[in-house]
């Protein structure tokens, strides 16, 4: 079975993508799944300045991968600023002193939603130096895919949900994306990476507090699900 490594994204735990893992774990997919341990608390006592202690969980979980399946390489399937810290995992640069190297490792990322840039405050930092250091699908022998929902358009005069869209399009995207169209976290423009597969899906949001079907629904993955059919060739 090919290992498969999931990474949530900011203040999610394993529980939330538990559901997914069993879908992804059965056929036609037949994954053989790794969950990265990050905890809520983990994110709690996390800082946007070193993001280390669960970069270092990314890489021990990658390697618990690749010594359970026996397998040479791992696919990553990275959800919103999980997206960034598999960049992070990837790269030979040091990152606050520690150097990882994950890309002999990985030969697919896949990130749903995730923003590959931002303004705010606990992301704009790591974010920036991921660009910086690792611009756009940066190691040639790494697939990258980006997905993102085409489900929210922001609306700072709409519905609960449509406010708070808003409020998240102009974190990540700037004033100008106010009305931007994307998942209710990410605009379809911030979820764009230079050089990396770019699938939009419509319908589909960034959470379930966003509406349903979100992602890791079974309903969601069979929207996105070509990216993982297309890994296995």
């Amino acid at each position: 079975m090919r290992p498969l490594v999931i990474i949530g994204g900011y203040f999610t735990g394993p529980k939330d993508f538990a559901g997914l893992a069993r879908i992804l774990a059965q056929p036609p997919y037949s994954y053989k799944i790794f969950v990265t341990p990050i905890s809520r608390t983990h994110w709690a006592f996390t800082r946007d300045w070193d993001l280390r202690p669960i970069v270092r969980l990314v890489r021990a979980t990658v390697e618990q991968a690749l010594a359970l399946s026996g397998a040479d390489q791992v696919d990553i399937l990275a959800h919103s600023v999980g997206g960034t810290l598999a960049r992070i995992y990837l790269g030979d640069a040091p990152y606050r002193g520690e150097v990882y190297g994950g890309r002999r490792y990985v030969r697919h990322l896949i990130m749903l939603g995730t923003p590959h840039h931002s303004q705010e405050r606990w992301t704009r930092q790591s974010i920036g130096f991921v660009n910086d250091t690792y611009p756009g699908a940066f190691y040639p022998e790494v697939r990258y895919t980006s997905v993102i929902g085409h489900v929210i358009c922001g609306n700072p005069r709409g519905t609960i949900v449509e406010r708070v869209s808003s409020s998240s399009y102009v974190t990540v995207s700037g004033p100008s994306a106010r009305e931007a169209w994307g998942d209710g976290i990410t605009t379809l423009e911030c979820a764009a990476l230079s050089g990396a597969e770019y699938l939009v899906v419509p319908g589909v949001s960034h959470s379930p507090f966003h509406g349903r079907p979100w992602y890791c629904d079974r309903e969601g993955i069979t929207r996105w699900d070509r990216v993982l059919r297309r890994a296995e060739a």
